[in-house]
């Protein structure tokens, strides 16, 4: 199996429908099917190849044959906000975060700074930055970047997201911020870069699931 059809296969293993995908791609609804199970066509025309690595938010030249990419390449990090995409007086509040066990990150209930507010969240009540610990997203998040949080957006496969849980004891937030494979009514499907790993958590037990829409790079 080539490049192209590993990365659908592995989109496909992750919750993605081939008819909806072909669709948005600018195709009727079986050309990935025919692609993946009839080999038509051999290779996607290049057209294709750049709407598809749009939708699946991996380079163009991985769907390329023999593209062979990295796994390290198809890890899509979030939209860096520029200082030019800042709006207002600064009224975005930061939270901080510390190391707790299992990678887990206890959360400040108190803003620890405000910064002038990105575009991305213009007008969003409760919007908020977490600042990060830890490297188990390292490329996308590295210790010490912001995490720009929209708390209002559902659940969405395939992007990174903060779900949260509170200690009835110590009335402490619990967080954990990683990529969004799926969820069922159980469970969600949860992937982390380093070390590379996919597994799941309980829904019962981290319930608030926020979408992080952006980051401020520590390094810039």
């Amino acid at each position: 199996m080539d490049s192209a059809r590993n990365i659908i296969a592995s989109a496909v293993a992750a919750g993605r429908n081939l008819s909806e995908l072909s669709k948005k791609i600018g195709k009727n609804h079986a050309y990935l099917h025919q692609f993946m199970n009839r080999g038509v066509p051999r290779k996607l025309p290049e057209d294709v190849r750049v709407a598809l690595a749009a939708e699946l938010g991996v380079p163009e030249v991985a769907l390329k044959p023999n593209g062979n990419p990295r796994p390290m390449d198809l890890i899509r990090s979030p939209k860096l906000v520029p200082g030019g995409e800042l709006v207002r007086d600064p009224d975005f509040p930061i939270y901080a975060a510390t190391q707790g066990g299992k990678g887990h990150l206890i959360v400040t209930t108190d803003a620890i700074q405000t910064v002038r507010r990105p575009v991305i969240l213009e007008g969003v009540k409760n919007a908020y930055g977490l600042l990060i610990m830890g490297e188990s997203m390292i490329p996308a998040f590295r210790p010490g970047d912001f995490a720009l949080v929209h708390p209002h957006l559902p659940p969405e496969r395939d992007t990174d997201v903060i779900l949260y849980r509170h200690d009835p004891f110590t009335g402490e937030a619990e967080a954990i911020i990683k990529h969004l494979i799926g969820w069922t009514e159980r469970v969600w499907k949860l992937e982390q870069f380093n070390p590379a790993k996919t597994f799941t958590e309980s829904r019962a037990q981290w319930p608030i699931c926020h979408r992080v829409v952006g980051k401020y790079d520590r390094r810039r």
